[in-house]
């Protein structure tokens, strides 16, 4: 857990308030941080756990992706110069079959599904009525040259990158790829062409400016700041199909956070009634965010309001920063070096959502971003570093090539680097091959655990 060791004059009692919320999550088989969101927002995950049997985990984490669909394109933070970071995520519920992981998101989600309802109803009328429009004579046209309407929405789910530019060019607030089922994301890569489409999208998190002008399409398209957030949920049997081709090397899976409670069993019913409207308290806070006015430049874009961020929140970032650089440098896992590469982002964007969804509860302001929302980002970005160590835990395990699983069956229950060395090449691996193996396995908490330098004892 990151501490703090700026000098600060007193403990903000949010924090102290936080921490108990979080042990009481630790009971009910959870691991999020869910201190570190706004007290209306506990309220509502707290019931939904204990009335619907809703993860705390799953819930908690669909709702941060939903809060930053909300603020879009509206707000960024701003560390300093022009460094500005948006508030997209890309997001993926884990679990076994069973696990509950897609009611939560469902829920998280809901008040989008809504709202898009209601702008779809709407186009389809608007649409009626153009068609009716180009019918008529000029003369008797409510306009002389009606207006094609373009679908107002937050949600996509299957399309290609060619579609998903173009409904993004006419929502440039922002929208969210949702999918109930992560791995019909990531197969479809590359489907509709010979591209890469995982750089594609290692440029959309960036939110780098993205055209589109293959052949077969109307119209070019460029958008100049995308908001495009991913959110799912995926199986722990498929992970290691995350992790296949270039997904590793090219730093896409490093940009995936994954949310993944320790108890994952299925829970039975519970009789206890809602004590409040859970549904439209979540609506009200998410509908908060979607009215926030924002002007539009002369191309459509919209032009952000930059929340900076406050004197003692920015000391306490950068002290962080420099913990977590130094953690990341004597990482020996090439693999979680990236990982925690890219929480230096995340840290950032973290803060952004924390501030904005206090804001939308009535518990702060959006003019800067403040201590407590840094605060409660580390908080996140800790939860987030250890469910990224047993992902790839898991997909290390998955991907164990027989000879790795023959020198494990063989190592004694203790045993020091020499021995392991010796037992690795009785069964035709190298030294170095075996020690690279070790430190890898340690990093991510799989098979063996360090005892004291040159001594290991298996998991």
């Amino acid at each position: 857990m990151e501490k703090n060791t700026s000098n600060q004059k007193s403990v903000d009692p949010m924090l102290v308030l936080g921490k108990a919320v979080d042990m009481s999550v630790k009971i009910r088989g959870g691991d999020f941080p869910l201190g570190a969101l706004p007290i209306k927002i506990q309220r509502i995950v707290m019931e939904a756990h204990d009335c619907y049997g809703y993860p705390v985990d799953y819930l908690a984490g669909a709702m941060l992706v939903a809060i930053g669909l909300g603020i879009g394109n509206t707000h960024f933070a701003r560390l300093k110069g022009k460094w500005d970071e948006s508030a997209i995520l890309f997001m993926a519920l884990v679990g076994r079959p069973g696990a509950c992981k897609s009611h939560p998101l469902n829920f998280a989600i809901r008040p989008f599904t809504e709202l898009d309802g209601v702008a779809t109803r709407a186009y389809v009328k608007a649409c009626e009525e153009y068609e009716r429009q180009r019918e008529l004579p000029i003369k008797e046209r409510s306009e002389p040259h009606p207006v094609a309407p373009v679908c107002k929405r937050f949600l996509i789910s299957d399309a290609t990158p060619e579609a998903m530019l173009l409904i993004h060019s006419q929502n440039l607030r922002g929208i969210c790829m949702w999918n109930d089922e992560l791995a019909g994301w990531f197969k479809n890569f590359n489907r509709y062409n010979k591209g890469s489409d995982e750089e594609y999208w290692l440029k959309l998190f960036n939110a780098n400016p993205s055209f589109s002008d293959r052949k077969g399409v109307k119209n070019s398209v460029y958008i100049s700041r995308p908001f495009i957030s991913v959110v799912g949920t995926i199986q722990n049997g498929i992970l290691n199909e995350l992790a296949q081709g270039s997904r590793t090397s090219n730093g896409f899976i490093d940009r995936l956070l994954f949310v993944m409670p320790h108890n994952q069993d299925k829970q039975p019913w519970s009789d206890k009634e809602p004590t409040f409207d859970i549904e439209a308290e979540w609506a009200e806070i998410i509908e908060r965010l979607v009215a926030i006015p924002y002007e539009t430049d002369t191309d459509g874009n919209v032009i952000a309001n930059i929340l900076p961020f406050a004197p003692d929140a920015k000391t306490r970032l950068y002290e962080w920063q420099r913990r977590n650089t130094e953690e990341c440098n004597r990482e020996e896992c090439d693999a979680l070096k990236g990982v925690y590469n890219k929480f230096d982002f995340h840290a950032i964007r973290f803060c952004l959502i924390l501030q904005m969804a206090r804001w939308a509860c009535g518990e702060a302001d959006r003019t800067e971003i403040d201590l407590l929302s840094v605060e409660n980002a580390i908080s996140l970005v800790d939860y987030f570093k250890s469910t990224a160590r047993k992902v790839h835990g898991i997909i290390s395990e998955m991907s164990l090539t027989e000879q790795q699983r023959a020198i494990i069956a063989a190592l004694p229950d203790c045993f020091t680097t020499e021995e392991g060395i010796a037992v690795a090449k009785e069964n035709g691996m190298p030294g170095r091959t075996f020690q690279d193996f070790l430190k890898r396995s340690v990093s991510l908490g799989n098979y063996f655990q360090r005892e004291k330098h040159g001594h290991y004892s298996k998991l």
